[in-house]
């Protein structure tokens, strides 16, 4: 369709607006936001006279097209002089009278109306001298090559890392993040949990990083699906993984003010300061009021001595999401499919064995916690 709009010379350039928040589509039945953000990103990063425009993102709100619209102009997106058109599929004139506030729509932007090989012309035409009357506009068509498929069937394929029609940097992306997994694991937290966390993750978007944030929402879903193995509370976990790097990208002084409130005497190492200035950040930036998931945040850098199950949950996950590329990690994913605590003690040797290599030493709160959970099973040695 963008390539369509470009070749009919009816448009300079095309902004691509990813949806924020669904309207009238179930939450849950859509990938969260910031995945579906970044993916389309990385389909069309070649794609020229195209633009991805992050406004449902930075605004967080339902996604009302006719609020975007308003946006666009008043966010200096596009000019007072740009001319807008709303590109949609000729399938979309026959629902455009259902839609919220179509003559406002209608006030700020014309119809552009992709024609695909196989419709039926006519009808749309029709449809359209309809809405034209009615509403006092004026619809214009280009033509599109077609493509057979519906992106509800690539998702709940088995295989659909080989079908032809997903570009491969976006294949590349579905695999990194391991998306559209079988077992949906964020299906099993709460309905107001998942409000939360989608209301969040707009907020991480315009605080972290965009790899930041994707990782962040990794751990999400993999401590949920931790949870859901191990007997945890999903709610909890999946709050704290998601907020577990809250703070790591404020300024370092910001971070020192926010630790000094619960770490009383000495300043944490700049590698994990983040952690007990991210349990305050949760708390007082994201009105975050358990204990127990500002716990999590605060130990899923160095552990504690004696961790909870929820501790246990974001610290392996923070380590084992799917996007970690570093060193070799199938011994201890092999173990958390199964073992919580062997996941923990691999996970613990692992890193001692790396700070070894460059003449240091772990953490005493991970060396007490390797110690405890060694002799809480019964293993020989409880030393670190």
């Amino acid at each position: 369709m963008i390539r369509g709009a470009i070749k009919s010379k009816k448009v300079d350039r095309v902004l691509v607006i990813p949806t924020g928040m669904p309207c009238f589509k179930p939450a849950r039945k859509v990938t969260l936001s910031p995945y579906r953000f970044y993916m389309v990103k990385a389909a069309l990063k070649d794609e020229p006279k195209c633009e991805v425009c992050d406004i449902e993102q930075v605004f967080g709100e339902k996604s009302y097209t006719v609020e975007t619209l308003k946006n666009l102009r008043k966010e200096k997106v596009v000019s007072d002089k740009d001319e807008l058109f709303l590109m949609c599929g000729s399938d979309l004139l026959f629902e455009f009278e259902s839609w919220y506030l179509p003559e406002e729509i209608l006030a700020q932007a014309k119809l552009l109306c992709a024609l695909r090989p196989g419709i039926d012309e006519g009808q749309a035409r029709n449809q359209a001298a309809h809405l034209e009357e009615i509403f006092g506009t004026k619809v214009k068509f280009f033509q599109i090559d077609g493509v057979e498929v519906a992106s509800s069937a690539i998702r709940s394929r088995a295989d659909w890392s080989s079908e032809k029609g997903i570009p491969d940097a976006v294949r590349e992306f579905i695999k990194c993040h391991d998306l559209y997994c079988e077992d949906a694991p964020l299906l099993h937290v709460s309905d107001e949990m998942y409000q939360t966390l989608m209301k969040h993750c707009f907020t991480l978007f315009r605080e972290l990083s965009g790899k930041r944030l994707l990782h962040s929402m990794n751990v999400c879903v993999l401590a949920t699906r931790y949870a859901m193995r191990f007997g945890a509370d999903p709610d909890k976990c999946a709050l704290a993984a998601l907020l577990h790097d809250c703070a790591k990208e404020l300024p370092e002084k910001v971070q020192i003010d926010l630790a000094a409130k619960i770490i009383h005497g000495y300043i944490p190492g700049k590698q994990i300061l983040h952690s007990p200035a991210g349990a305050v950040y949760a708390r007082e930036h994201y009105g975050v009021e358990d204990q127990e998931v500002l716990d999590a945040i605060q130990f899923h850098t160095v552990g504690r001595e004696v961790m909870t199950i929820t501790d246990k949950i974001v610290y392996l996950a923070d380590k084992l999401e799917p996007a970690r590329d570093y060193d070799d990690l199938t011994e201890i994913r092999r173990c958390a499919e199964t073992d919580l605590d062997a996941a923990m003690i691999e996970c613990y040797l692992a890193i001692k064995e790396s700070f070894g290599k460059k003449g240091m030493e772990i953490h005493e709160d991970t060396k007490k916690s390797l110690a405890y959970i060694r002799a809480h099973r019964g293993e020989k040695g409880g030393e670190a």
